[in-house]
């Protein structure tokens, strides 16, 4: 585990601005009962000793450990449902018309 040196930041636990560190560390999770290697980055106040994370557009460990895995990501089966969608509807609006010719 790296900790950097301590700095002042707003924790949402303590809801003040107090002194922390960002800590930075490889770990293990399990998945499907199988084990899988994460990065983690996250912040410890050290008021309250509670860790806390900060929402990020390029970190996302679930993520990670799902491509690692070879599952599909939320994104990616909200994306296949949407298309799955898509075809429902192509092929009730061609059932729709194919009625409407013999109507």
């Amino acid at each position: 585990m790296t900790a950097t040196d301590t700095f002042k930041a707003f924790c949402p636990n303590c809801e003040a601005i107090t002194e922390q560190w960002l800590v930075e560390c490889d770990d293990e999770i399990l998945i499907n009962d199988k084990p899988v290697t994460v990065h983690l980055r996250y912040y410890h106040c050290l008021e309250c000793k509670e860790d806390y994370e900060v929402p990020s557009i390029d970190y996302d460990p679930l993520a990670d450990a799902y491509l690692k895995l070879g599952l599909r990501t939320n994104d990616e089966l909200i994306a296949i449902v949407n298309v799955l969608k898509i075809a429902m509807n192509i092929k009730e609006m061609r059932q729709w018309l194919n009625q409407a010719d013999y109507g």
